[in-house]
Formats: C-alpha cells, structure tokens, sequence
C-alpha cells in the first residue's frame, strides 16, 4: 500500500559543530511564536533562518541562505541513500520516562481518495500558502511530517532496537528536556527490509497536515511544468514514521480559552447545557482539570471565573455515539457550546478568531490566571485509536484537536530535490 524509501539526507556537518546541534535546530514552523523566534534567530545558522524566512525576506532570500550554507559546507550531504532512527526520550508529568522512536524516510504521495495516507485534521488555505512559497523557493522538504503506521509484527521496531545501539549523527536536548538522537541505517540489506515491511501498511498524518497536502499541490505543479517520466524526487516526502503501537506514543490535551463573547451567553450557559448534559460542580480548576482527566465519553470541563463556574459537563446519555466523532470531547465542545450556544463559526474557530488553542493544563491556567479570558474549556485529548478510526471513516476532527508530544524537530535532516555537495 505505501511505498517508503531511503534517501540521501542533507544535515548539520557535525565535524564543524560536533554532534550536539541544539544551537542550530528549531521546534516545528507552525509552534514557534514571536518570542522563540526572536531567541532562535540570534544564532545566523539556526535553521529558523530558513523554515520561517526573516522580517522583510522573501523565502527565494532564505532559498539563497540555503545554498550558501551548502557550499560553505555547513549543511552536508550524507553519501549513499539511507533510512534514519529518531529517538526522544522524554518524561511525563509523573516523571515516568517514556522513549518514542521512529524510522525517517521518503514516503510516495499519495491522494488521500486512494486510502493509503489518511489524514485526521481538516487545513487551512493560508498556511498552505506560506508552505507553498517556501518549498518553491527551496525546492525540498526542510521539515518532516509525522506519520503512524500499524505494522502488528512489530518487525520494524526489531530494526529500530538494533539501531539504537549505534553511535547517532545528531543528538541534543530541547527546552523541554528531552533528548533526540538521529542513528543513519545505512545497511544495504536492512535498508531493502524496512522498504519492504512498509509495503502492506496504511498509514495516518499525526502532524504536518498543511505540509502534506501542499507536497501534494507542489508534485501536481512540477508534473504539469516539466511532464517528466517516471517518478521524481518531488513524488516524495520526508517523513518520521512512528508505530501506532510504540510506548512513547503520547497526545496531550488542546484546550479551549475564549474572549470577547457576549457575557449574558457565559452567564446562562450553565442552564444552557443542562439540557444534554449531566453538570458536576467542584471546587477549583485545579480538580477539575483532574476530572476531565479522569472522566470517560464526551466529558469536558467548564472555567468561568467572573461566577466561580467550574463545572465537569458528561453527556445525559451513556451510550456511544454511532458516529464516532461525536464522543469526542473536542468536537462536542466546539458543535455543542462554541458554534450552538455561544455563536462561533467555523471561520471563527480555524483563523482564532476570539479563542485561543492553548497545549497542556498548567499553561492552559497559567493564561486564565491573567484575566484576559472568559472562560476555558477542558478537554480530554482522543486516544490513538479513537483518531485512526475517525480517519478511516473519511472524517475530519476539529482544528486542534490532537497534540502528539513530542514534536519532530526542524533542521536534524533535509531532503532537498537538486542535488548539493556531498560529506567527504
């Protein structure tokens, strides 16, 4: 079903910088804000020079930055094509140290009509754009996506134990303490066996969604301008493919903050919600946000401090839905209060207008705390399962709903279409 290939991936030379390149690498474009930015681009090599384009740049700027750092030889080209380990070692908010590990490689664009890539999360057309410009500019992948797949051997994850064993290419720890190390397979006959056992697996779109489908547009394009035969390097996306059975697999919560509503909604809420949902009052957002932790199908929490509000909401009815989309806490928060009681739109929702998307509960509070919001929405986040089954049905969650942790960073490998100098 799915065709996944090695490649000669461009990085880091680690003869110059050693193999530590936290200096030198960034957290995914699309959660960096104005503040890292800033942090990350005080260094002239950092890759956010590139993923992000610089004030007042184009991205043929950054394109040209590119080119440079190649023939200057500080980005290299490792020789002979090859697969990746990515391995992150993290801990959870327990402190329970959990290791996810993944295979990076080039996988072969598919529609999503043809089932072999599904995605989970509708996109956003001026994202996608800003995707386009870059990857016209540089002609390559300067990210990976984040895919999943379900191989139930588990003769993948053999390889990838005895790749763990090898000194890696790159290693450093981010600012959320945890450590990536990237180990090259480089093994002729290992390489043909990893190819081959990803074969018969479909495979899901955990993160990178607007990069997936502007590689799709971008393929279309060349293969209009240039009618080439058979198939090119822009057929392919680099990507870190990650077992849906692997320990490490870990979704955080998104949750929901609001502004700018019309008080007297936020103050009959509660008698709003009665009617489909069961209301439980506690103390503090604190026991609650353990609630919505700790609670089964479709529960969300309620934080509304101008009232002392903090309620926990669970739908009247215990039975599952019969689309499974709708036990999702996420979708019922945004079609139940959002969009039916509170007067949102959809257009609203995706371009945040008057709501914040806030990862983790600690932040989440943090931002409550500063009185610049009305109110929050606790939610539990989907499970694995519950996301490839939704995606299997050729369905879409809602915007933000998954925050897989933690994230592929930017700038540990490239894959670039033209052809750059190779590491001696």
């Amino acid at each position: 079903m799915a065709k996944v290939v090695p490649f000669e991936a461009f990085h880091y030379n680690t003869a110059r910088f050693g193999q530590d390149v936290k200096r030198l690498v960034s957290p995914p474009y699309d959660v960096i804000d104005g503040c890292l930015e800033r942090k990350l681009k005080e260094d002239r090599l950092n890759v956010s020079h590139i993923i992000l384009g610089n004030e007042s740049d184009s991205y043929a700027v950054a394109a040209r930055r590119l080119k440079t750092w190649i023939e200057d030889g500080v980005l290299i080209k490792d020789p002979g094509k090859s697969f990746y380990l990515y391995e992150q070692t993290f801990s959870m908010a327990d402190g329970t140290a959990r290791v996810r590990s993944g295979i990076v490689g080039l996988v072969k664009l598919e529609e999503f009509s043809k089932g072999v890539v599904l995605p989970h999360e509708n996109t956003i057309p001026k994202h996608k754009a800003d995707r386009m410009e870059l990857m016209c500019a540089v002609g390559g992948d300067t990210e990976q996506v984040f895919l999943l797949y379900d191989e139930p051997s588990n003769r993948i994850e053999a390889i990838l134990t005895d790749a763990r064993k090898k000194e890696e290419e790159l290693r450093f720890f981010d600012s959320d303490g945890v450590q990536h190390r990237i180990v090259r397979i480089d093994d002729p006959q290992l390489v043909d066996r990893i190819s081959e056992l990803f074969g018969p697996v479909h495979l899901l779109i955990a993160d990178g969604h607007h990069r997936y489908e502007t590689s799709l547009e971008y393929r279309d394009r060349r293969r209009a301008e240039e009618r080439a035969d058979g198939e090119q390097p822009y057929d392919y996306i680099m990507a870190s493919l990650v077992s849906l059975r692997d320990r490490g697999l870990v979704i955080y919560p998104t949750h929901r903050l609001i502004q700018g509503v019309d008080p007297k909604l936020l103050e009959r809420l509660p008698r709003d919600l009665e009617g489909e949902f069961e209301l439980k009052s506690l103390p503090n957002a604190e026991l609650l946000a353990e609630a919505v932790e700790k609670s089964t199908r479709g529960s969300f929490g309620v934080w509304i401090p101008c009232s002392g509000t903090f309620l926990l909401a669970s739908p009247r009815d215990g039975q599952p839905a019969v689309n499974p989309i709708e036990d999702l806490p996420v979708w019922i928060v945004q079609e139940k209060v959002l969009k039916k009681i509170l007067g949102y739109t959809s257009e609203m929702l995706d371009t945040k207008v008057d709501i914040e998307y806030v990862k983790g509960t600690g932040p989440a509070k943090e931002l409550m705390d500063t009185g610049e919001y009305q109110a929050c929405f606790f939610v539990k986040p989907p499970t694995v399962e519950q996301v490839m089954t939704i995606a299997q049905s050729g369905q879409k969650m809602p915007h933000k709903s998954t925050y897989f942790f933690p994230k592929i960073w930017s700038g540990t490998l490239l894959h670039l279409f033209d052809q750059g100098p190779r590491a001696d």
